[in-house]
This record gives C-alpha cells, sequence and structure tokens, in this order.
C-alpha cells in the first residue's frame, strides 16, 4: 500500500468513522443516560467489536459474504434487531425514576462488543475500505494481504478509539449539565434512541 493510497484510506476511515450512526448514537445515549465513565466498558466493547470485525472480513469472511446474498440478508436482520433492542433498553432507563436509574447498569463491554459485527454502517465502511483501498480481487501475496489487514484495522481501531469516546464523551456533557433537569435529559435521551433505531432501520432496508 502506498502512502498517497493510504492517506486515501486515513481520510475514508476518518468521515466513515466520526459521522453519525448506530453505533455513535449509542454511545451517545449511553454517556448522556450513565455519564462517560461508567460507559468506558460499553466504549472499550465497541471499539474492539469493531476491531474483531475488520480482522475477521479480512481473513476470508469478505469472501464468503460475496458469494452469500442470504447470509447478508440475515445479518441485517439480526443487527437492525440487536441495535433497536439495545436502543430501547437505554431508552427505558430513562424513562425510570432517578433511584431506579442509579441502580442499573450501564451498557457492558459484552453489549458493546457486539453493535459493530450488527451494524450495517461498520459492515459497509469495512468492505469499502477493503475493495477500494488494498489489493482485495487482484492477485497478491499471502504476506502483503495480512500487512494490509493490520493497516486496515490498526487505522480504524486508532480513529475509533478517540471518535467513540468523544461521542460518549458529548453525551456525558448532556448528562452532567442536566443532571437536576431530568425531564429535558429523558426528552434528549429518547431522541437519541429513536434516531438510532430510524438510522438503522433505514440504512439496511432503504438504501
Amino acid at each position: 500500500m502506498t502512502l498517497s493510497l493510504y492517506s486515501a484510506l486515513f481520510i475514508f476511515a476518518t468521515i466513515m468513522v466520526i459521522t453519525p450512526g448506530p453505533a455513535n448514537l449509542l454511545l451517545m445515549s449511553a454517556g448522556a443516560q450513565h455519564g462517560f465513565y461508567k460507559s468506558v466498558p460499553f466504549v472499550i466493547g465497541v471499539t474492539c467489536g469493531k476491531l474483531f470485525l475488520t480482522i475477521g472480513l479480512g481473513i476470508g469472511f469478505l469472501t464468503i459474504l460475496n458469494s452469500n446474498p442470504i447470509l447478508v440478508n440475515i445479518i441485517k436482520v439480526i443487527g437492525t434487531a440487536y441495535i433497536c433492542w439495545l436502543s430501547w433498553k437505554i431508552l427505558f432507563l430513562s424513562l425510570q425514576s432517578t433511584e431506579s436509574n442509579q441502580n442499573e447498569k450501564a451498557p457492558n463491554f459484552l453489549n458493546g462488543l457486539m453493535v459493530h459485527p450488527l451494524n450495517p454502517k461498520g459492515w459497509a465502511m469495512v468492505i469499502a475500505a477493503y475493495t477500494q483501498f488494498t489489493s482485495f480481487g487482484n492477485t497478491y501475496t499471502s504476506s502483503s494481504w495480512v500487512l494490509e489487514v493490520i493497516i486496515v484495522a490498526g487505522t480504524f481501531f486508532f480513529i475509533q478509539s478517540i471518535s467513540h469516546s468523544i461521542w460518549c464523551w458529548s453525551g456525558s456533557l448532556i448528562f452532567n449539565f442536566l443532571s437536576n433537569k431530568n425531564l429535558i435529559r429523558q426528552i434528549i435521551v429518547t431522541i437519541l434512541a429513536l434516531l438510532t433505531i430510524g438510522t438503522v432501520v433505514y440504512s439496511n432496508f432503504f438504501i
């Protein structure tokens, strides 16, 4: 991979990662509902989940997907259901009383780990990265392909470690500034949860 091609990959990955999507909206919702520090395991899980997805696609799953469109549709349905459930879970907690919320746990590492593998935007950006910025589909040696997989996975991991933290932290600002205004905070969390559901449904079945 040349320097100019990697620069294009880095710009592409940055734009795709920082823009709103189901994962980022979930992170913001978690931060708004539970604060940043309680949501850190969720942030780490989401980031690691994307790393595992990127490596998994790179070591062969991408080829399987290209030859099995039914499998892609199954993943879409399961992914939509999971992200909608996670959004509802965050929304349901936001509608409970403050005392109940204090006893509830924030989304954990395992919850976060499943977000990107079941997130259509996550699949789309990784597939686009491999097909547009690597030698996928062309003649390549095993060693060069492994290096390209490491580069793509490492790039996404670096950018998402920063971006996901910022999205969750921005949600925690809502948590801090509106800590004494429960109704307003609940309205904001509700809007974020509904936006998450709308985004994943639209990206899965209308694009």
